[in-house]
């Protein structure tokens, strides 16, 4: 769903908080990964904002990153950005360049929830944007909606949730970022899920989403869609049914004003719809699929016959307590990257899913330490796993970036990250970030 990045700005939310913060159950740290787009160097800046909108100026980042490279910069770090701080931050480059954002919360046991995102470039910034999945107490689910201003100038932001609920914030500040939490979003009931559409006057903003489960120490996290991420067509490149614990669902939402026939079709071939009113959603779950067997992974296009919709994957495990969302994706590309790729990092492993959306290829991703690896013949909507756990070429407690490519054919990928078991929610997903063939 990402388009190309420029190399103008990259705008990009912070959605959990940008140095250390403390409450009564958590301690939480965000950190980002930034990855260069060209053969050259890349100069970067890095310019936070607080809860006030207002610059931290003595927190700037100015820093060079190689080219084909990405470095990691982890906010607990910067120790010229007060404690408590909860804010967002843009990041400039005079090269094309990606990011994603990594949460974690921790708690006094030191079990975690984590959550990754991918970074938004300032042509993606929109005056409206959807968000699928919106809950509130729901089987212990309430989301945060981090708003971000992408402008120059102030701007007023309106939330409405499927059900009549409206939230608002005037004023926001350039760079300044506002977090929506459901839980307490005036008349919203407990229980309650649905869908919601962001509304900016004034200027342009991007958008994020959190799903958190407190209690079961989960956290689910995707980026909001603007209009040019829907479309009626999507594609899903990883869904399970009982897949070593794991399964998924899709919850749908159409964005016109008419009623549409969505239809998602398995890449095994069995099909499952839904007429979906003009701004509402369904969850398609896999589990509930008896048609698909027992420990299946594949992937899957859903259309929608007369209206654009946005979809979002949740990933869960219930026996270790692992979650992770990502979005589908409306738009393909012939390049994608993943600005974060691990082997034995800290106990972390990563795995990059990559669907064939054009003629039957083979895919090939290469890494930022210059090694490469192929798939087999792919044929169109055909996936493959690239594991970095079982890649002889990568070093123990490798981390990295990697770009993939399918022959010039279309494609779309995911990366999933996950940390040991027993640590808590440390399952992570993030879009691979379409990008242009590498430039001097």
């Amino acid at each position: 769903m990402k388009k190309i990045l420029s190399a103008a700005l990259l705008v990009f939310v912070l959605a959990g908080l940008g140095a250390t913060v403390t409450s009564a159950q958590f301690t939480s740290v965000t950190s980002f990964q930034v990855q260069n787009l060209s053969d050259q160097t890349a100069t970067i800046a890095l310019v936070f904002y607080d809860a006030s909108g207002n610059e931290v100026v003595a927190a700037t980042v100015t820093d060079t990153i190689g080219g084909n490279l990405s470095k990691l910069y982890t906010q607990a770090n910067n120790t010229n950005l007060p404690t408590g701080f909860n804010g967002s931050v843009v990041i400039s480059s005079d090269r094309p360049v990606a990011a994603i954002g990594i949460q974690e919360a921790k708690n006094a046991s030191n079990k975690v929830y984590q959550g990754t995102y991918s970074g938004f470039g300032s042509d993606q910034a929109s005056d409206t944007f959807y968000i699928p999945t919106v809950m509130k107490a729901f089987y212990g689910y309430t989301t945060q909606i981090s708003v971000q201003n992408a402008g120059s100038t102030n701007v007023n932001v309106t939330i409405a949730y499927k059900g009549g609920y409206t939230d608002s914030v005037t004023g926001l500040k350039p760079g300044q970022v506002h977090r929506f939490d459901n839980a307490s979003t005036p008349g919203m009931p407990s229980g309650y899920i649905g869908s919601a559409t962001v509304a900016a006057t004034g200027g342009q903003v991007v958008a994020m989403v959190n799903q958190n489960n407190v209690a079961a120490l989960q956290q689910q996290t995707y980026e909001g869609f603007s209009a040019a991420g829907a479309g009626g067509t999507l594609y899903t490149p990883v869904l399970m049914r009982g897949f070593y614990g794991f399964n998924t669902s899709v919850q749908v939402q159409n964005i016109g004003a008419g009623s549409s026939l969505v239809e998602i079709t398995y890449s095994n071939g069995v099909k499952s719809s839904r007429t979906i009113a003009g701004g509402d959603g369904f969850l398609f779950t896999q589990q509930n699929e008896t048609r698909l067997p027992a420990s299946w992974i594949g992937s899957a296009v859903i259309t929608s016959a007369s209206e654009d919709i946005v979809a979002v994957v949740n990933q869960q495990n219930a026996s270790t307590g692992k979650a992770a969302s990502y979005n589908a994706f409306a738009n393909t590309g012939t390049r994608f990257v993943g600005p974060n790729v691990m082997k034995a990092f800290y106990g972390f492993n990563t795995s990059v899913q990559v669907q064939n959306v054009g003629s039957p290829t083979t895919c090939t991703a290469t890494f930022s330490n210059g090694t490469t690896q192929t798939s087999p013949t792919l044929n169109q909507y055909g996936t493959f796993l690239f594991t970095q756990q079982n890649n002889a070429a990568l070093g123990s407690s490798f981390i990295g970036s990697v770009s993939v490519t399918c022959g010039g054919q279309p494609m779309v990928a995911i990366v999933n990250q996950n940390g040991p078991d027993g640590a808590g929610d440390n399952a992570m997903a993030y879009n691979a970030i379409q990008a242009q063939a590498p430039v001097d």
